[in-house]
């Protein structure tokens, strides 16, 4: 594993080559989840999609929605605030996740709304999607800085 510290001057700019590397490590995760969360909805939803009916497919890529997107936008808010202020990102991410929520029930709302809308395949890939979350801490454990865990728990 390469290890960097201090700073690099790089265009007149100081550049802190350990901040850089937490920050990519970190957008990779975050991408890392989301094309998971992707794939595993796409793998459900086609597989009700062939073993069912396609209204049981499209139900499941609605469940999936409703994990990915209000995903996609909690991403997004929280990783585009470089100030390093903790109390605003603190914020950011109390509020980010405060409109996910939100946005998660105005889609389920939405989504029961909907002519032909299966209740199990749309709650079997929206869980689906969720327990990516889960599978990430074993499957991604590489990303994180493990060393900095305290060992008495």
């Amino acid at each position: 594993m390469l290890a960097i510290k201090g700073s690099v001057k790089y265009n007149s700019q100081d550049f802190d080559a350990e901040q850089v590397m937490a920050e990519s490590s970190q957008y990779a995760t975050i991408g890392k989840v989301l094309i998971t969360q992707t794939l595993i909805i796409m793998v459900v939803s086609v597989g009700f999609g062939i073993f069912s009916q396609v209204s049981a497919g499209f139900s499941a890529i609605l469940g999936g929605s409703i994990a990915l997107l209000p995903n996609l936008y909690f991403a997004y808010q929280t990783t585009k605030d470089k100030s390093g202020d903790a109390k605003r990102i603190l914020h950011t991410f109390y509020a980010s996740e405060a409109r996910k929520i939100l946005l998660t029930g105005a889609m389920f709302t939405v989504a029961f709304q909907l002519p032909g809308v299966q209740f199990f395949p749309l709650m079997i890939c929206f869980i689906s999607a969720l327990l990516v979350f889960w599978l990430a801490l074993i499957l991604f454990a590489h990303d994180f800085d493990i060393e900095n865990v305290r060992k008495d728990g």
